[in-house]
């Protein structure tokens, strides 16, 4: 599966046209990670597990994990399908995102006034908060 083969449909499903100026694999995590992309996905449970899994490889390099256990340190990421993982966050560097679609669950440690954005598709997690972090739902 291709990039151009994802936007495609997604353009079918009604995503915008200039959502086709993703052409490599980055530039289309870039797009599921923005607000634009996560709205979208949340609104059309789009990709589906299967067409992750297809192109798992590909997108791992840039923070998407498919059907597998992961931790982690202060990083955008996006968690899809069977997996439990370890996301640690601390410090007011920037705010971070986690995706969760597909049954992802993740235990989100925040600390140390770290700002979190929790996008939940279709996953489950648990925070554990130190008091001072914030986590956006």
């Amino acid at each position: 599966m291709e990039v151009k083969d994802i936007l495609k449909r997604a353009v079918k499903l009604g995503a915008c046209n200039q959502s086709s100026k993703a052409t490599d694999w980055r530039s289309l995590v870039w797009l599921f990670f923005s607000p634009q992309g996560i709205e979208f996905c949340k609104e059309n449970n789009y990709p589906s597990l299967e067409m992750f899994c297809n192109f798992r490889d590909e997108v791992r390099p840039f923070g998407v994990y498919v059907n597998e256990d992961v931790s982690f340190n202060n990083k955008d990421i996006a968690l899809i399908g069977n997996g439990i993982s370890d996301i640690y966050y601390s410090g007011v560097e920037k705010a971070y995102k986690v995706i969760l679609m597909h049954g992802a669950f993740a235990h989100i440690h925040a600390s140390n006034y770290a700002v979190i954005k929790v996008e939940n598709i279709g996953g489950c997690f648990e925070i554990i908060n130190d008091g001072t972090a914030k986590v956006l739902l």
